[in-house]
């Protein structure tokens, strides 16, 4: 997360309690997207957990339409070229119909650019509707209510210090 404000919009940093002001967000969400964020107090660290290939992040993904398993491949094989790079393969699963029509999908990326997900579906012809972050790495959003947050206890810490190269 950023901690410069983009037209105007408040950032999670200013959301977070004081005793928390000076840590460091582990990637990021667009202001269109929801689910788990990870903050810690270690630069390195967090730095080390955004490098890409460090740490899968888990998608719950909702798209208008109904992508059919070919239009699926392209992100599954990557090289859809973002910015300039081709995109690591993806991990995509199709969860069935989404409620008020469309398909829902988990989508597992290993690098996790600048709106990966909502482009890698534009570039297949699908728009996302919805876009929540359901894991990273080891750790589960579960059923963490909105606007909530908890401390890693110490095995959490440790496995993802261990992703990283810790």
């Amino acid at each position: 997360m950023s901690r410069v404000r983009e037209g105007g919009a408040r950032t999670v940093f200013e959301l977070l309690p004081d005793a928390y002001g000076d840590w460091y967000a582990v990637g990021r969400l667009d202001k269109d997207s929801e689910g788990l964020l990870l903050f810690c107090d270690d630069p390195r660290l967090a730095q080390q957990l955004m490098d890409p290939g460090a740490v899968a992040k888990r998608y719950l993904v909702t798209v208008t339409g109904f992508p059919r398993e070919e239009d699926l491949e392209p992100m599954r094989r990557g090289g859809l070229v973002i910015d300039g790079q081709p995109a690591r393969p993806a991990e995509v699963r199709r969860l069935g119909k989404a409620p008020r029509g469309g398909t829902r999908l988990e989508v597992v990326l290993h690098e996790g650019r600048n709106r990966e997900i909502r482009r890698l579906f534009l570039a297949a012809g699908f728009k996302v509707r919805r876009l929540v972050r359901t894991a990273v790495g080891p750790l589960e959003l579960g059923d963490l209510p909105e606007g909530e947050g908890r401390e890693l206890n110490a095995a959490e810490v440790a496995a993802l210090a261990a992703l990283a190269g810790r």
